[in-house]
């Protein structure tokens, strides 16, 4: 800290020429409130209730510090790095598995006529470009569009390459490879694994390329006035030093959506699919503790390699764009296609969402949320009611 601030000091003394050309920001969020969460389900014609009251961390925007870093090389070559670090405002402890820098971590070179590449952790292109599409922004918890599509739920990949570029105006399309995503894996029924023998394997990064969790990205989205268009395509790879070889078939994901500003209603929709496997499952509730009955999609795990599994995902949303107050609202539905996990009763999973946000400065806003969803993570029977309200700090 002492030298971080010896250099803010000395790039405050340099000429404002020389400041030009390299630039240190420093930035966060904090984020805390108070819900109430429901959760219900029954099993074996036993039902199962569980309620939580109290402080809730991250709700609209995961709590983050940052840092920024910017140097122009001329030319239209610049580079910049970016350095977040994730936590709970509730009680402090690192997020992200207690990584210093578990939100992102990357080193970026950008030329005006190429384009970018950014090498590190990062989040994949379907969270990126989908991002604005959910009108949530890919927060509030099981109101998120990554409920539904996993592929966007703010799925980050360690190790990974990342190129984007933009070949006409308004329009982008990029392209990343992890060499080791170090995600959990959960292995059912593949590479002669189940859940006691395969849970959790090879969750950092291993010394021979072919023994790591692995994953392709690709992604493009095309901005043109009101209109916002984007699509996105995840594939795993499964370590090879697995009971029985690597896990085949590949799970992947895809999904398409876009988005139109009517002026007094923002409208958007997706649509996709994932087969042989899930990304990051959702718990339910939004940053409530730890301990829930009802298990996200991937019982846990970062991500989860099923043969047969799948689902297909629909999405609808809606906000009134407006600077001082929006409302929001969405609906999701998450249909089975194909196998099932562990072999439970199956039904489609059904969201529904209202937000409300109140702007009282350009750093500081209010919200309110409420969400219900039934058939939580496709289980039959399975409910989750949450409601809160919170406040939210940009520095």
């Amino acid at each position: 800290m002492k030298k971080l601030l010896i250099i803010l000091s000395v790039l405050a003394l340099l000429p404002l020429s020389t400041r030009a050309e390299n630039a240190l920001n420093l930035y966060g969020i904090i984020d805390i409130g108070v819900q109430y969460l429901s959760t219900r389900q029954g099993v074996a014609g036993v039902s199962d209730s569980q309620q939580f009251f109290g402080i809730a961390n991250g709700v609209q925007s995961g709590s983050r510090f940052g840092m920024r870093g910017f140097h122009d090389f001329g030319g239209g070559i610049e580079s910049f790095f970016i350095l977040e670090n994730g936590f709970n405002s509730g009680n402090g402890a690192a997020a992200q598995g207690g990584r210093m820098f578990g939100r992102q971590a990357t080193l970026s070179v950008r030329d005006n006529k190429i384009g970018q590449i950014d090498i590190g952790r990062q989040v994949n292109l379907a969270t990126n470009y989908f991002l604005p599409i959910d009108p949530f922004s890919e927060g509030f918890g099981q109101a998120n569009i990554g409920a539904s599509f996993g592929s966007t739920n703010t799925v980050r990949y360690s190790n990974m390459l990342l190129f984007q570029t933009q070949p006409a105006d308004g329009f982008t399309v990029g392209l990343g490879y992890s060499f080791a995503t170090e995600m959990t894996g959960l292995y059912l029924g593949n590479a002669g694994c189940s859940v006691a023998t395969c849970q959790a394997t090879n969750a950092g990064y291993q010394f021979q390329a072919g023994n790591n969790l692995r994953a392709v990205t690709l992604g493009a989205k095309y901005i043109r006035g009101p209109l916002l268009l984007a699509a996105g395509y995840d594939q795993l790879q499964g370590p090879e030093n697995l009971p029985g070889g690597a896990p085949k078939p590949n799970p992947t994901a895809w999904v398409v959506g876009g988005l139109y500003n009517f002026e007094v209603v923002k409208v958007s929709v997706a649509y996709g699919q994932s087969r042989n496997g899930v990304w990051a499952g959702q718990p339910a509730g939004s940053g409530a503790a730890t301990g829930g009955i009802i298990s996200d999609t991937t019982l846990g795990a970062g991500a989860a390699f099923v043969p047969g599994y799948g689902s297909n995902s629909y999405f609808l949303g809606l906000a009134t764009p407006n600077e001082l107050t929006s409302m929001l609202a969405s609906i999701q539905v998450l249909q089975p296609a194909g196998s099932t996990l562990l072999s439970m009763d199956t039904a489609a999973q059904m969201i529904y969402s209202v937000g409300y946000i109140y702007n009282m400065t350009r750093r500081s806003n209010l919200y309110a949320y409420a969400s219900y969803a039934n058939n939580y993570a496709m289980v039959k029977s399975a409910q989750s009611a949450v409601v809160g309200i919170g406040l939210r700090h940009q520095f």
